[in-house]
């Protein structure tokens, strides 16, 4: 070898079958650590990352779990608390130390709080259920409290959040807000994919958006005209378990007028096959659509009972949700007299599971006006189970 030129000696190096499978692990470890992709992944220019934390904690004696997702000044989230008959997405959380303080949102349970507090590894929740008084008006029961640990089947699971805004000086504003589901690799982080972005990246879906909302203003741009666009897509989990992952997507768009166009979509995924589940995976032949209706009634009944005062967890407990004389007179009210459309209720298509039993969702407008907000209506799975597919009772469900 002494003999061998500078430049030969170079170029035995670099054939060197030592360096060549240094260099295959590396780049094996590369496209491993990425997520199947041998580029790192980032957001498109010109977004800018917020950053986002998922905490999920459970306690099973109390039918409880809470997913909370928190992106800057946003939290989204859901409660479970069937032994106090609670349950919705959280629209509000206000931070002071270690201690919170969750707001619920959702047709019948707007406007429930809990407290919280937060330990290493826990959580302790305080909540204080509402009493009807003699002069109608809402008093307090005694409070409830238990601790929740954290929730293991949602180790793995991240969010990734990001906003884009664009403002010209002809007055043109375009603004994104996104925030995606993923997880850090393996079949579930194609499943993510696959399933709620038809098969794109999280990175890739936040380029499509800028993309087709840039063609929405591009006409108006081209004429000069003002134009605001905002939109929003908003992706958190709602249950977590070792076999599914029930997952909502908000959207929001706001191109003028007295307010925007707002929608929320639910996703069953199947964590062993990566599938999604359709209707006819949960619910057997079509009696399901009629016979839920009114189990959906009562429930929505005692939704306003919650919001009355009228019900308590320990009432609950004690006779369970059908139980009671005044549901059932509930049950054959005209709803119309609560503000909503119909006399009755039927079962939504967009359907979810849950720690408690299968989640029923109505955007606004479908069955109440816009003040009155999105309802979501959730059955135990007692109720429920003679409406199931044999081969989905067959598995573990939660």
């Amino acid at each position: 070898m002494s003999g061998e030129s500078p430049h030969e000696i170079r170029r035995r190096r670099m054939i060197d079958p030592g360096r060549i499978a240094l260099f295959g692990i590396l780049l094996f470890i590369a496209f491993w650590a990425g997520g199947c992709e041998i580029i790192s992944p980032s957001f498109p220019g010109g977004f800018r990352r917020i950053p986002s934390k998922l905490e999920a904690w459970e306690n099973r004696r109390e039918g409880f779990m809470l997913i909370v997702v928190s992106a800057g000044d946003r939290t989204e989230g859901f409660l479970e608390w069937d032994a106090q008959g609670l349950y919705g997405r959280i629209v509000e959380a206000k931070s002071e130390g270690n201690a919170r303080t969750f707001s619920l949102g959702d047709g019948g349970m707007n406007g429930v709080e809990l407290n919280a507090v937060m330990r290493r590894g826990s959580i302790e929740v305080h909540y204080r259920p509402p009493v009807a008084t003699g002069d109608g008006s809402a008093g307090e029961r005694r409070e409830v409290a238990l601790v929740g640990t954290g929730l293991k089947s949602a180790d793995g699971l991240r969010i990734l959040t990001s906003r884009y805004e664009e403002n010209q000086n002809s007055g043109q504003y375009l603004a994104l807000r996104l925030q995606y589901l993923a997880a850090g690799r393996g079949s579930l982080a194609r499943s993510l994919d696959e399933v709620l972005r038809r098969g794109k990246s999280p990175y890739q879906t936040a380029s499509y958006r800028r993309s087709q909302q840039e063609e929405v203003v591009r006409p108006a741009r081209a004429q000069g005209s003002i134009t605001t666009l905002e939109y929003e897509e908003i992706e958190y989990p709602v249950f977590i378990s070792d076999n599914f992952v029930s997952v909502a997507t908000q959207r929001y768009l706001f191109n003028g007028g007295a307010h925007g166009a707002a929608s929320t979509d639910f996703d069953v995924i199947e964590r062993k096959t990566g599938r999604r589940l359709g209707l006819s995976d949960i619910f057997a032949g079509d009696e399901w659509r009629t016979g839920l209706s009114s189990l959906l009634k009562t429930e929505l009944a005692r939704q306003h009972g919650v919001q009355k005062g009228q019900v308590s967890g320990q009432d609950i407990k004690d006779s369970g949700r059908l139980a009671s004389a005044e549901f059932e007179n509930q049950r054959q009210t005209d709803l119309r007299t609560l503000g909503f459309f119909e006399p009755d209720i039927y079962p939504s298509e967009d359907v979810f599971l849950c720690e408690s039993g299968i989640g029923f969702e109505y955007d606004r407008y479908q069955i109440a006006p816009w003040s009155m907000g999105e309802f979501i209506l959730v059955l135990p799975w007692s109720e429920v189970e003679p409406y199931l597919n044999p081969s989905f009772l067959s598995s573990d469900m939660r």
